[in-house]
């Protein structure tokens, strides 16, 4: 059962201490880190590079051309590049027919996802790198947003993530129920939330993280959605957890997007945000001009959580996801802490 293999490999990875290189790619418009990063990670690759997006686009003025030609380039010097895309409509839009065009008459294995499937991933797998995070391959994504990504060098997590990648890549998807295997985490444990539909990686470590909070708990999250009409959704059980962390003493921040553009983003977070401050918790949506499209997590300067995953129902329960849980990593999280602080100052409550 391949769902099987998937949850075993996060407990060999769950019970190691981790000790290897971590890039943290904090990406605004004035700074687009993950574009000016990721496009020499993929120049250096000498094995594979294996990507599954969201989404991903070819635009006549260039925007994402660094990304796309450095995939050709590697398939050119003989790398094994896979490309996996979320097929969104039954006809995708003009530019994403272009990226996938432009990959397929270039030499790389390019795949449209089951339809019957949402993938919402930003993976990418170069040799052993794994890069994770918010970023889907747009110019909206890449230049005028505010993202949160990892760039991870671990052969174990890559291998984790390798196996992930081929059951999205075969489609040979199960809705299986995974069990973290472990009842008290490790020091420095790190944990690979790669989600299948129904597995709840995500659902299932993200409260746990949620109870170790003793003074702060920080979030950047582009959709938080709280259903008072259906009380069991996952995403209800995070913000009870935040609720909870509130009435023992724990200061809760969160960062919105507005959804300026997005009505029911824009209900959603506003219900959501309203509901936690009733309870204590102070919240900020970031100012229309901006895209807040970030998942990221930071716990008592500790604990962090990075992940294409929103806090909703779908996110949570249905959709292809990744993402990664730092547990003990004070020097990864200060780096995302001052990233939020200063996002924080910029935003009027």
């Amino acid at each position: 059962m391949r769902g099987w293999a998937i949850v075993a490999a996060v407990f060999i990875s769950c019970s190691l201490a981790w000790g290897f290189p971590v890039l943290p790619l904090v990406s605004t418009p004035d700074h687009p880190a993950y574009l000016l990063t990721l496009p020499q990670l993929l120049g250096e690759a000498e094995g594979r590079i294996w990507v599954a997006l969201s989404d991903c686009r070819r635009y006549p003025g260039g925007e994402t051309g660094p990304l796309l030609s450095a995939l050709v380039e590697a398939a050119g010097r003989g790398v094994e590049v896979r490309v996996l895309l979320e097929r969104r409509e039954r006809n995708p839009l003009g530019e994403q027919l272009a990226a996938f065009s432009f990959f397929s008459t270039s030499g790389i294995a390019a795949a449209w996802d089951d339809p019957d499937l949402t993938l919402h991933s930003k993976l990418l797998l170069i040799d052993d790198w794994l890069v994770v995070g918010s970023t889907h391959w747009t110019k909206s994504a890449l230049l005028y947003s505010v993202q949160v990504d990892l760039a991870i060098h671990s052969p174990a997590l890559a291998e984790v993530a390798a196996e992930f990648f081929n059951v999205i890549w075969t489609g040979e998807l199960e809705t299986v129920e995974a069990e973290l295997p472990l009842e008290n985490w490790p020091t420095g444990a790190v944990v690979p939330l790669l989600d299948l539909p129904g597995a709840g990686l995500h659902a299932q470590v993200l409260p746990r993280l949620l109870a170790r909070a003793q003074a702060t708990l920080d979030l950047i999250m582009y959709r938080l959605a709280y259903y008072p009409r259906y009380p069991d959704s996952p995403s209800n059980a995070l913000v009870e957890g935040l609720i909870s962390a509130l009435r023992r003493g724990v200061r809760v921040r969160v960062l919105l997007e507005g959804g300026e553009d997005f009505p029911d983003l824009a209900e959603a977070n506003r219900l959501t945000a309203a509901y936690l401050a009733l309870h204590g918790a102070e919240v900020r949506l970031d100012p229309p001009e901006l895209t807040t499209h970030a998942k990221c997590l930071v716990v008592d300067g500790r604990d962090v959580v990075v992940s294409s995953a929103n806090w909703s129902y779908y996110s949570l329960a249905r959709n292809v996801e990744a993402g990664v849980a730092f547990l003990d990593a004070p020097a990864l999280a200060a780096v995302l802490q001052r990233a939020f602080e200063a996002l924080w100052a910029e935003v009027a409550p």
